[in-house]
């Protein structure tokens, strides 16, 4: 056997005592780095060669052994507290649905199947969580800018030529629609996060792409006429630039521009007498007789789902619901504290964004305090798409769990 292959079947047989293949070509480099290192030492003690590089191997140890100790190190780890909240306000969806179903007093639900409807959007969500979590998430990164591209492509091919269903833009394709202004912060997350993550905000002519690429979609978002995605993939941009060390004196600005243009749109609602479609506060649904207006009976599994939940179950219920999202946010933000990679960092501070300023909106229209529709509740409303896009998100979160401590993608993983 030649001299350099030596040191790749040692490094080989390592290897293939780590189950966790994400760190392999890591620790290769080291071995490889730290064996050619050892053998440079030992040639310049005057060894000939061949010599050098067994007592290279000699020094660095039984290769079964210490591939044993290296995988005892670099176990996979399975963010199990995160999945459990998930599970628990998944599982709580689920009972709403079968509540809604079977025993609720809206007579118009028990025809629509809506808790089999959601079982399988749960189950199919789950799927895609586990194919996530087990998919190496940095793989994402060196297609940001192309992923970019493509969803602001989708939008304005969405905006020519689709179709609208109650208002909401859809994509008409052979065999379905698409929803993708609920797609579209999910996608633009990723590229923005792969974007943003070695950004010089120092630079000044970098500084104002780098407010450009987020102020695009958000005007495209508007024109489009989704109030609620408009908001909240505006408090994503604003979460992910501030993590990505945007200087304030551009983010204040920007943030207070975000400000106006809310409290226009509002003002906007209030004066075009829209309000009133959705300010369907709690007293109403918990008055005697369950004395609703119809336009929020047939959106009460969607936009209306806290509301419904507090009705039926008790503000302890709804105080629940409450724990459990802010326990779940907390937490994820806590576990973006320790991942090494910045892309990861900043990828799951923006999927945490998403999931408080839909819970929030969702809060707040519930209680009346504001005038938006088609906001649903992370998780727990009846619908496939947002479900689907969730879980995803939680897979993703679990990926980026799972390779904390790893930093960017290796060369020999790309």
């Amino acid at each position: 056997m030649g001299l350099e292959k030596k040191f790749e079947q040692y490094i080989k047989n390592v290897c293939k005592r780590i189950k966790n293949k994400d760190v392999h070509a890591s620790i290769k480099l080291e071995l490889r780095d730290h064996l050619y290192t050892l053998k440079e030492e030992a040639v310049s003690a005057g060894m000939s060669e061949e010599e050098a590089v067994n007592q290279a191997l000699d020094q660095i140890g039984d290769a079964a052994i210490l591939g044993m100790q290296l995988h005892e190190t670099h176990k996979t780890q399975v963010d199990f507290k995160t999945i459990l909240l998930v599970l628990a306000t998944c599982l709580f969806g689920l009972f709403v649905m079968y509540y809604f179903q079977f025993h609720s007093h809206l007579l118009h639900f028990q025809d629509t199947n809506i808790f089999y409807k959601s079982l399988i959007y749960y189950v199919f969500g789950l799927a895609l969580m586990l194919g996530l979590f087990a998919f190496d998430y940095r793989r994402f990164l060196p297609y940001s800018w192309h992923l970019y591209i493509g969803t602001i492509g989708m939008l304005i091919l969405t905006m020519m030529i689709g179709t609208r269903v109650n208002g909401i833009l859809f994509l008409s394709l052979n065999n379905g629609s698409i929803n993708l202004t609920e797609i579209f912060p999910f996608l633009m997350i990723i590229s923005l996060a792969g974007i943003y993550q070695s950004w010089n905000w120092k630079n000044g002519f970098k500084s104002w792409l780098g407010l450009a690429i987020v102020t695009l979609p958000i005007i495209l978002l508007h024109i489009v006429g989704s109030l609620s995605a408009t908001i909240t993939f505006m408090v994503i941009c604003i979460t992910m630039m501030y993590v990505s060390h945007a200087r304030m004196r551009l983010l204040i600005p920007f943030t207070a521009a975000g400000i106006v243009y809310l409290i226009v749109q509002l003002f906007s609602l209030y004066q075009a007498d829209m309000a009133h479609f959705y300010q369907y506060s709690l007293h109403e649904f918990s008055s005697n007789g369950f004395q609703i207006n119809p336009y929020a009976l047939y959106d009460v599994h969607t936009d209306w789902m806290l509301t419904y939940i507090i009705y039926s179950f008790g503000w302890f219920a709804g105080l629940a619901v409450l724990m459990l999202f802010v326990t779940l946010i907390y937490r994820v933000v806590h576990t973006a504290k320790r991942v090494q990679s910045a892309y990861g960092k900043i990828l799951m501070i923006g999927l945490a964004t998403t999931f408080a300023a839909k819970f929030i909106l969702s809060i707040f229209t519930n209680f009346g305090l504001l005038p938006i529709s088609g906001v649903s509740m992370p998780f727990m409303s009846y619908g496939g798409s947002h479900i689907l896009l969730e879980m995803m998100s939680v897979g993703l979160l679990m990926s980026i769990y799972r390779r904390k401590q790893l930093g960017e993608i290796c060369r020999e993983v790309a």
